[in-house]
């Protein structure tokens, strides 16, 4: 029998060495494409864990690699605004991540609510509010109100919450807050970041409606988890814990305190909180039995100015001068002026504006 014209001669050989070359090649790119996805695997995890300074070069190799989408990204432009330091870096990559978001969403599935998230970010930092509320309204009807909002994960709830931040609804961003914080603490570990700054949020929450231990304990949950992040606020969390009588605690976050527009009056705070501990337990009720924190505004005052008044008075009958002892003759004054200025420093939030008006800055000061 004749052989069959396909395996004579050399041709064969020929055929199957350029098959084995392109098969080569073909592994070797399925290889390189495995090793670029992994790689940007790995960095969303370091990115979801906060570690920004890790995550960017790796998320730079699986660009390098050939990875090119939104996400990836959304992602490297965050990350080399947090480890650069320099404010709006970000923007360029930005600028040409949502454009490939937006393709992505429009592919039939790909409307998921990281996709969504990030381009509503990206469009509110551009200032694209339109279609920030568009991409917004997106993810809240078609995820939160879609078919399965039992199913969420605290990750998916955080970034629900601040989508509805974007649309400007307290109520619902506040209940989306509180849905991440407690799927977060019954599956711990996922997403450390996304779990710190929820927490944070939340405790900000609480500090605003005067539920101080609540608002302490959460802000101390979010430093635990993310102890760089920069959420937590110093002045926030002085405030609160100043406001349950953790008085060391306090004056060691009042004096981190380093914003412009805060770091003044932290200083009178902390001060506020050694003369605190000074005379700790604080009274909780005034002389006649009225509830500090009950207290009209007008009612406040002139019971804070009385207290100034007789707690200076009591200084100079004893000839007190600051470093002294505090006798007991001293610190019975003491007591309910600190008493009373705390609750007043916690309701308006402006002490050291409160101290000049009122002529007591000598007596708050060390």
């Amino acid at each position: 029998m004749p052989t069959p014209r396909l395996f004579r001669g050399g041709a064969p050989r020929r055929a199957l060495a350029a098959l084995a070359a392109v098969a080569a090649l073909s592994a070797g790119d399925c290889a390189a494409d495995r090793a670029s996805r992994r790689q940007a695997s790995q960095a969303s995890i370091l990115y979801n864990q906060g570690k920004y300074a890790e995550a960017l070069p790796l998320l730079l190799k699986a660009q390098e690699a050939g990875e090119k989408d939104g996400t990836l990204l959304y992602q490297i432009g965050f990350c080399r605004e947090r480890v650069e330091g320099k404010p709006g870096s970000r923007l360029d990559l930005w600028k040409e991540a949502g454009p490939l978001l937006e393709k992505e969403i429009a592919g039939k599935g790909g409307a998921t609510l990281d996709r969504l998230y990030y381009l509503a970010v990206i469009d509110f930092d551009l200032g694209e509010l339109e279609k920030m509320r568009t991409h917004a309204a997106q993810a809240v009807r078609d995820i939160e109100k879609g078919p399965d909002p039992n199913g969420l994960s605290g990750e998916d709830w955080f970034r629900l919450a601040r989508l509805h931040d974007f649309l400007q609804e307290p109520s619902e961003a506040e209940a989306a807050y509180r849905r991440a914080v407690s799927s977060f603490h019954k599956k711990k570990g996922e997403n450390p970041a996304y779990h710190s700054l929820a927490l944070a949020r939340v405790a900000d929450l609480d500090r605003e409606n005067h539920h101080y231990d609540t608002a302490a304990t959460g802000y101390d949950e979010a430093l635990a988890i993310l102890p760089a992040t920069d959420q937590v606020k110093p002045y926030r969390h002085g405030l609160a814990l100043l406001a349950v009588g953790r008085f060391d605690d306090a004056i060691a976050r009042f004096g981190e305190d380093r914003q412009a527009e805060t770091s003044t009056d932290s200083q009178y705070l902390a001060d506020l909180a050694r003369k605190a501990k000074e005379v700790a337990p604080l009274e909780e009720k005034d002389r006649d039995g009225a509830p500090i924190g009950s207290l009209s505004p007008e009612s406040l005052l002139d019971r804070l100015r009385e207290s100034a008044k007789a707690f200076r008075d009591a200084r100079v009958k004893n000839s007190w001068k600051p470093g002294d002892p505090l006798p007991a003759e001293v610190a019975v004054y003491q007591k309910r002026f600190v008493a009373l200025l705390r609750d007043q420093a916690l309701r308006d939030e402006k002490l050291q504006e409160l101290c000049l008006r009122e002529g007591i800055a000598d007596l708050v000061r060390r």
